[in-house]
């Protein structure tokens, strides 16, 4: 739940004018949502360039990067389409902020009970789930329990066999898999697969911004 500077990287046009605009009069109830249009538009322009600046150097091993590149555009382009789909979305997405950083305090205290961690160890998370729960009752949110999956998001917009069979493949050449580190040196694969990666990252950067776009401009 922090707070976003509503800036967009070189090239937000017209999206960029309008989320000023809308920052600075962002109406009754609708600074969040503002907020978290913001953060999306930064983000998706962020990756989309990051992935054309990664393409553009030419590297012989950066297919991994680029399918971890095209990876994270698939997720934000789902993410886009949930949160258009309906304003309770996009609230449980600001929501989920807020969710995701108790699911980290919650890992952290399971590991300090499986290491036997001593009583004091487990005061700070402690004080931060407090906080986290206290800025949370304050901007209304009544509970942070249940973050909701980006696989939720996809099957509720209808795309869950496309979403799964994207993810699965990018996300096989986005690690150091089996299948990666046992296959054998292809320069000519190589860049059959760094030309697919940036052309996938390409087209789900296309899907976010356009209904980012129509939220934002319209």
């Amino acid at each position: 739940m922090k707070r976003h500077k509503l800036r967009l990287p070189a090239g937000g046009g017209a999206v960029n004018a309008a989320l000023t605009r809308l920052a600075a009069n962002p109406g009754l109830d609708n600074e969040w949502y503002v907020q978290i249009l913001g953060a999306f538009c930064f983000k998706v322009f962020s990756e989309y360039l990051l992935l054309k600046s990664d393409y553009e150097r030419k590297q012989a091993d950066d297919a991994s990067l680029l399918a971890w590149r095209a990876r994270n555009l698939l997720e934000l382009s789902v993410w886009c389409i949930y949160l258009s789909k309906r304003r309770e979305n996009a609230r449980r997405l600001y929501e989920d902020a807020g969710r995701d950083a108790l699911e980290l305090f919650n890992a952290i205290e399971t590991w300090g009970k499986a290491n036997e961690q001593p009583a004091d160890w487990f005061e700070s998370t402690a004080s931060g789930k407090l906080g986290l729960s206290e800025r949370a009752a304050s901007e209304g949110i009544k509970t942070l329990d249940g973050s909701y999956k980006v696989h939720n998001a996809a099957k509720e917009c209808g795309m869950e066999s496309h979403f799964r069979l994207s993810f699965k493949l990018l996300s096989k050449f986005a690690h150091p898999t089996a299948m990666q580190l046992l296959a054998p040196p292809n320069e000519s694969k190589a860049q059959l697969q760094r030309d697919y990666f940036f052309s996938e990252g390409c087209l789900f950067f296309t899907g976010a911004f356009g209904v980012l776009e129509s939220l934002v401009v319209s």
